[in-house]
C-alpha cells in the first residue's frame, strides 16, 4: 500500500506526461504532422498482443513516432484517451525511479484514472515507456505484469538495443517483438521535403516496383525485369530528378536525424552530432557496459570515422590505441549494438574463410562520420573522392534496410576480394543467392573497373551484379547500372 503523499505525486506525474487525458488530444508539439514509413508498421504492431520494443540511436525520432501512435489510438482507433498510458523514465520530476513504481503507477492508475480494478479492466490500455532500460529489472517487472495476462498492451522504447536484446533473452522469451528505428532514409527525407500526397504515392509506386522487380530478377537470374523498371522509374521521375539530386546533396552530408532536416547552419549541425556522439559514448556505452577506458573509446570512434568503408586490421588498431585485442572486440561490439558501426564479413561459403579474413567497417551514420573529421561543409561536395567513400557508406546502409525490407531477420551484408586485390564492395545474400553491388559514384566506368564484379559472378555464379553510378543506367551482359538516387529511393 502506498502513501497518499506518494499516490499525489503519482498522479502529478501521470497528468503531466498524459496531456490527452483531460484535452482529449495529443499537443502538436509532441506529434509531428510528417510519419515516417516505420510509422505504418508500428501502428499495426501495437495492436498485438506481444510486447512492442522500439530499438534505435538517440536522436532518430522514437518518442516522437510513440506519440503519433497515441495520436492515431486516439484519432482512428477510437480508442479512450485515459486508456492509453506514457510515461517517460527521462522525464525530469521523476527524481527516483525504483523497482516497484510500476506495482505503484497499476495501484492508482485504473481506480482513480479509470475508475476500474486493474483485476477487471473493461478494455485494453495501451502502456507506452519511454526509455525503458533506466527502469532497473524491467525486463523481470514487464514479465511479471505481461503473464497475468490483463488487458494490457505494453509498448516501450530506448537506445540500447543490447539492452533490450539482453532483457528479452533473460525475461522476456517469446514475448516481446523489437523494432528497429534508425535515421531517416533517403526515401523519407524526400518525403517530408516534399509533404506532397500524389508525390508520397509517386515514390512510394516507384520504390515498390523496383523492389518487386529487383526480386523477381533474383528469382529468374534475369536482369532485364529489373533494368526495365529501371527506365520506368526514371522516365517517372524526371520532372523532379534536379530537386531529387539537390535532396541527395544535403544526405551526402548531414543523412537523416529528423532534428537536422530544418537546420540550414551547416556548423550547427556539426556542433550537435558531436554532442550526441559524446551523448552516446557516456550515457550508453559507459553507464550500461562499464567502461573502463571511455578515452580510448571515443578515440576508437574517431579512428574508424576516418576509416569508415575500409578493411580494419585489429593488431594494428588495438596497438595504435594500447588497448588489448580483446578490448578492442568488445569496444566493436558495444558500438555496433548501439548502432555507432557497422562491420562487413568477407564473403565465402566456409564459415571458418569468413572469420579469419579482415572485416570493414563503416560509420552507421553519414553526418557524423563528416562532423568528426571535419568534412560537413560544402567542400565535400567538390571532392570527388570523398564523395565516392560517402556513396560507399550510403549503400551499405541502405542494403542494410533493402535486405531487411525483403528478407526480415538477420541484415548481414558482406564484402568480397581476391587476392590480386580485385574486389566487390558489398555482397547481398537474397533468396539464398549472392548479389554483388559495386558502388563508382561516376558515369564514366569501363569493364576493367569491375574486374572483381565480373570474377564474383563466374566464381559464386550469382545471377547478377548491380553498379552503382552517378547518373548512368545501363544494362552490360549481367550488370545492372542505377543511379545512387534512384537505388536509394528502392532502399
Amino acid at each position: 500500500m502506498i502513501s497518499s503523499e506518494v499516490g499525489q505525486r503519482i498522479i502529478r506525474i501521470l497528468y503531466n506526461q498524459n496531456m490527452w487525458w483531460s484535452t482529449q488530444a495529443v499537443p502538436n508539439t509532441l506529434s509531428k504532422p510528417f510519419k515516417r514509413r516505420d510509422f505504418y508498421v508500428l501502428k499495426d504492431k501495437i495492436l498485438e498482443k506481444e510486447i512492442t520494443a522500439v530499438v534505435g540511436p538517440r536522436q532518430v525520432g522514437k518518442t516522437t513516432i510513440l506519440y503519433q501512435l497515441i495520436e492515431h489510438l486516439i484519432n482512428d482507433e477510437r480508442v479512450d484517451p485515459r486508456r492509453i498510458l506514457f510515461l517517460s523514465f527521462d522525464y525530469p520530476y521523476l527524481t527516483t525511479i525504483t523497482e516497484t513504481l510500476m506495482n505503484d503507477i497499476f495501484e492508482i492508475y485504473p481506480p482513480q484514472i479509470l475508475h476500474e480494478s486493474v483485476q477487471k479492466l473493461n478494455d485494453t490500455i495501451y502502456v507506452f515507456l519511454d526509455e525503458i532500460c533506466k527502469l532497473k529489472d524491467w525486463s523481470r517487472i514487464l514479465k511479471g505484469w505481461y503473464d497475468l495476462k490483463y488487458p494490457i498492451n505494453f509498448v516501450v522504447s530506448d537506445s540500447s538495443i543490447a539492452d533490450v536484446i539482453k532483457g528479452s533473452s533473460e525475461s522476456l522469451v517469446g514475448r516481446i517483438s523489437p523494432y528497429t528505428m534508425l535515421s531517416m532514409k533517403f526515401l523519407d527525407v524526400v518525403k517530408y521535403h516534399e509533404k506532397d500526397n500524389n508525390l508520397d504515392y509517386l515514390f512510394n509506386r516507384v520504390n515498390w516496383n523496383l523492389r518487386e522487380t529487383f526480386l523477381g530478377s533474383i528469382k529468374t537470374s534475369n536482369p532485364k525485369i529489373f533494368y526495365n523498371e529501371i527506365k520506368n522509374a526514371y522516365t517517372t521521375l524526371v520532372p523532379y530528378e534536379d530537386k531529387l539530386k539537390i535532396y541527395l546533396q544535403e544526405y551526402f552530408l548531414k543523412d537523416g536525424y529528423p532534428e537536422l532536416l530544418d537546420i540550414e547552419s551547416l556548423t550547427s549541425c556539426a556542433e550537435k552530432l558531436r554532442t550526441y556522439l559524446n551523448l552516446t559514448l557516456y550515457k550508453d556505452i559507459v553507464r550500461i557496459f562499464d567502461v573502463r577506458d571511455p578515452k580510448a573509446l571515443e578515440e576508437l570512434v574517431m579512428l574508424l570515422a576516418d576509416a569508415s568503408s575500409q578493411r580494419v586490421n585489429y593488431d594494428k588498431l588495438s596497438k595504435n590505441l594500447s588497448i588489448k585485442r580483446d578490448t578492442l572486440i568488445k569496444y566493436l561490439n558495444y558500438l555496433e549494438s548501439i548502432f555507432l558501426i557497422s562491420r562487413a564479413e568477407f564473403y565465402a561459403k566456409s564459415r571458418a574463410s569468413r572469420i579469419r579474413k579482415q572485416k570493414k567497417v563503416y560509420l552507421g551514420n553519414i553526418g557524423l562520420r563528416n562532423a568528426l573529421i571535419g568534412t560537413l561543409n560544402e567542400g565535400l561536395l567538390r571532392d570527388n573522392a570523398e564523395l565516392g567513400n560517402v556513396a560507399e557508406m550510403l549503400v551499405h546502409e541502405h542494403c542494410k534496410r533493402l535486405k531487411f525490407c525483403l528478407e526480415p531477420g538477420f541484415t548481414e551484408l558482406f564484402y568480397w576480394r581476391t587476392a590480386q586485390g580485385e574486389e566487390v564492395d558489398i555482397v547481398v545474400e537474397l533468396l539464398r543467392k549472392p548479389i554483388p553491388i559495386e558502388s563508382k559514384y561516376r558515369n564514366d566506368i569501363h569493364k576493367k573497373d569491375l574486374k572483381g564484379l565480373y570474377q564474383f559472378l563466374k566464381e559464386y555464379e550469382g545471377p547478377f551484379g548491380v553498379v552503382i553510378t552517378k547518373d548512368r543506367f545501363d544494362l552490360r551482359e549481367n550488370i545492372v547500372y542505377i543511379p545512387l538516387w534512384l537505388f536509394l529511393l528502392m532502399c
